[in-house]
């Protein structure tokens, strides 16, 4: 879907993965957020779509990198971290670089008060398996029958395999909707004027008017 086609509050996706170039993310995401006012930005850790999409629409940006190969997906079963988990601090990188680079971005002509705000921003925390994202194989799922049956029986506490992903909302405005889905919400961050600076906008702002 293209950036044309999509509703004005629809949600662009960005895919954070182990080698993709940070700054062609941050550079995408500083231009549709400059460019779309109404549309949150959503970067986020999960697989390649499986079929089963997450609640909102995903798009690929510009040189987004390609989707990781199938056997990285099951690098937990070898004792690795699952690429959702590993990239989660990349991710939380990533979008502390766009919230920095969008508040510079700001024209000082709209501050108020001597300052600027920047992104809100939405965190959620999931599995994969309660997403969908991973199934049980025969093998697993043997496995797990024999736990529960030692659990059962007092022997043993049965134990139940997670795998974390991330998704992180960035907008220009308040989405309470995704509280109530559960997300913990950080306010923007403020960019705050020194007198001379609003000095300097105040007297740009006469000089533009006497023009």
């Amino acid at each position: 879907m293209s950036n044309a086609e999509a509703g004005p509050s629809t949600a662009h996706e960005i895919r954070i993965t182990n080698h993709g170039k940070i700054a062609n993310w941050v550079t995408f995401a500083l231009d549709h957020l400059q460019r779309y006012e109404d549309r949150p930005l959503v970067l986020h850790t999960l697989p390649a779509n499986k079929g089963k999409a997450p609640a909102v629409t995903e798009e690929v940006a510009p040189d987004a990198p390609a989707p990781e190969p199938a056997e990285a997906q099951k690098r937990a079963k070898g004792g690795g971290l699952h690429p959702s988990m590993a990239t989660i601090p990349r991710l939380v990188s990533v979008v502390e670089i766009i919230k920095r680079e969008y508040l510079k971005t700001l024209d000082p002509a709209l501050a108020e008060a001597g300052s600027l705000s920047g992104l809100h921003q939405y965190n959620e925390i999931g599995d994969l398996e309660s997403a969908g994202y991973i199934d049980r194989t025969g093998d697993e799922e043997q496995e797990r029958l024999a736990a529960l049956a030692l659990a059962l029986q007092g022997r043993n506490h049965a134990k139940e395999k997670k795998t974390a992903y991330m998704r992180v909302t960035l907008c220009r405005g308040k989405l309470p909707e995704l509280i109530g889905r559960g997300a913990t919400y950080q306010p923007p961050a403020v960019r705050r004027l020194s007198k001379s600076a609003r000095a300097r906008v105040k007297h740009k702002l006469r000089k533009a008017q006497q023009v």
